[in-house]
């Protein structure tokens, strides 16, 4: 077994001696073998020294790509509410007809004066303007159901209205038309209409019980 070891071991280097020997004899096979090593240590440099760059300049494309996903997503954003703005600037005059059309608060005075408006138009004379219970400010307290009647609207608030007034058949009507066209809604529920003779002739009273939607914020 030793000798098997030691007689590969002498073959081996005999074979590395021939190939010093053959390496130191031909200068071309020497120069061969100097530029490879050359070359080799020279890429192998390179490598560790242009790896870190490398990986920098990966590194650099890949935060520039996504800083130009990133501008893309913003311009999209910044065109979408510059759309936005526009439609609105369009719209703002409905907007606003909208808002008094359907107030956050109650507002019964400005509902009033539109009622006086109303009546002042089509020449009725007003015997008598109420309004139910509401909040103008502060926090709303529960009110107990006094009706069955079905909601305006599931995402509002009402205020109970009862206008009395009184003129002549014609100008009652026109009283009626334009209440139920006003710009604020109101949802008529009762309408009632008495017909008297007076010192002054005959008096006719129209009774109208209705409610008056709000948002509440």
């Amino acid at each position: 077994m030793a000798l098997g070891w030691r007689g590969q071991y002498y073959r081996y280097q005999g074979f590395f001696l021939n190939i010093v020997d053959l390496y130191k004899k031909r200068q071309d096979l020497r120069m061969f073998t100097e530029v490879i090593l050359s070359l080799t240590t020279i890429i192998v440099f390179l490598l560790f020294a242009l790896k870190p760059t490398v990986l920098t300049i990966i590194n650099l494309v890949q935060e520039i790509q996504a800083k130009k996903e990133t501008v893309a997503q913003l311009d999209q954003k910044i065109a979408a509410l510059q759309s936005a703005q526009n439609v609105y600037s369009e719209e703002s005059s409905f907007v606003s007809i909208a808002e008094s059309s359907v107030p956050g608060n109650p507002q019964p005075d400005t509902f009033v004066r539109q009622i006086e408006g109303v009546a002042s138009k089509d020449s009725a004379n007003i015997l008598g303007i109420s309004v139910g219970q509401v909040t103008l400010t502060g926090t709303e307290t529960q009110k107990a159901k006094l009706s069955d009647l079905k909601p305006i609207s599931s995402k509002a608030k009402e205020m109970t209205v009862s206008i009395s007034v009184a003129g002549d058949f014609t100008n009652l009507t026109s009283f009626i038309t334009d209440l139920d066209n006003l710009r604020r809604p109101i949802r008529i529920d009762i309408l009632g209409v008495n017909s008297s003779i007076t010192d002054k002739g005959r008096v006719i009273v129209a009774v109208i019980s209705g409610r008056v939607p709000f948002l509440g914020h």
